[in-house]
């Protein structure tokens, strides 16, 4: 009883020394108060177009990053807000909002852009501002080699590549494998990346065949690959040529199994080339199946409308939800969410190791000129 009364005297004094305080004094504990607050809060600048001809980019963009941002706070996360930069999709305008958020509104962190010339601009004001940028949503590969400030998230196609060597060399026991796709330089890193990956499991890539951009007649490029005597063909070219090639390898009766990327699985390609397809193999868009699943239980949680999913709507939330946890963690922007960042790009297990040992990758093969399940590309228990 002695100590309640105690401690009801020292509450009354405390409150009579606050009640006693000039009204400077008590307006200035508050702007202490708030300036305290302020500093704990952490910002990501999101670069996004929301107007102009990209903007249902944007709205897509918005709607992911929005949807992780009240998922954090569910969680805890109570700290972190985001402020959107309107890019209109255009790379010059990117770098003045990236400027802007930077140095006016004081960001931890960019998250973005939607376009890849937009990202790049932006990613380049990042690395001499040394600001961390994520790009989640660009597809140019390379962005996250501008500097030590720049963060690209694995692409799906990495995944697919892996997967696809792996199907090959380790389901098949194929071991003589060769590539053909247009002549450019994402092709050539494809080529390198599934080279390496075959070469690992054992198997040999025994010729790279690249034809010139625009080409209609591939005689020349599939002579040469069926002088290599693959045991299998890798084509990584686009739909329509697709539609060109694949009916002259059935024409030359190239007996190889043919693989291909997710993007094989298309009614419009077996419509037109379906006989020519029999007995490929695909992967499923490894990367949206993964997304919808995550986005659609971070859509239940914080009891939002799932609405239309693409992968500008996960990008979003992925990419937001991965800045947010980073600068939990790291209490700051600057270095030490860089170095966070970069922790956690170096620890973090690919995500076909992720895939491979949960639910597994489901690939795809034609049959009767339709797709079908082939089966799981999973690790055995």
């Amino acid at each position: 009883m002695k100590r309640t009364a105690e401690c009801r005297m020292i509450l009354a004094a405390a409150l009579l020394l606050a009640a006693s305080l000039p009204a400077s004094s008590q307006e200035g504990a508050k702007d202490q108060a708030k300036t305290a607050e302020a500093a704990s809060r952490r910002r990501i600048g999101v670069l996004c177009p929301v107007e102009g001809r990209f903007a249902t980019l944007g709205e897509s963009f918005l709607r992911g990053a929005s949807v992780a941002l009240k998922e954090a706070r569910l969680k805890g996360i109570t700290n972190t807000d985001l402020v959107v930069g309107d890019t209109r999709g255009n790379p010059l305008e990117c770098r003045f909002v990236a400027e802007r958020l930077i140095n006016e509104e004081n960001v931890d962190a960019l998250l973005g852009e939607v376009l890849s010339s937009s990202t790049i601009a932006a990613a380049q004001v990042a690395e001499v501002s040394g600001t961390v940028l994520l790009s989640p949503v660009a597809t140019e590969e390379g962005i996250g080699e501008i500097g030590g400030w720049v963060f690209q998230t694995t692409t799906s196609s990495e995944v697919e590549i892996t997967a696809l060597a792996r199907m090959a060399c380790g389901r098949l026991g194929l071991r003589r494998i060769a590539f053909l796709s247009s002549d450019d330089l994402s092709s050539r890193r494809v080529a390198r990346l599934f080279g390496d990956e075959v070469e690992r499991l054992g198997g040999e890539l025994v010729i790279a065949e690249f034809y010139s951009e625009g080409s209609t007649d591939f005689a020349e490029s599939i002579g040469r690959v069926r002088a290599a005597d693959p045991e299998a063909l890798f084509i990584a070219s686009g739909t329509e040529d697709l539609i060109l090639i694949l009916p002259q390898l059935s024409f030359q009766e190239f007996g190889a199994q043919l693989l291909g990327t997710s993007a094989w699985n298309s009614k419009r390609l077996i419509r037109m080339v379906g006989r020519d397809l029999e007995g490929a193999l695909f992967p499923a868009d490894i990367d949206q199946s993964a997304g919808e699943r995550l986005f659609t239980s971070a859509c239940a949680l914080v009891k939002e409308p799932v609405g239309e999913i693409n992968q500008v709507v996960i990008g979003g939330y992925r990419g937001t939800r991965l800045l947010i946890e980073a600068l939990a963690k790291s209490k700051s922007g600057g270095a030490p969410l860089k170095e966070e960042m970069s922790r956690l790009f170096e620890k973090r297990r690919h995500p076909f190791l992720d895939l491979v040992a949960g639910e597994g990758i489901l690939f795809y093969t034609v049959r009767n000129e339709r797709a079908v399940e082939y089966g799981l590309l999973k690790t055995e228990r």
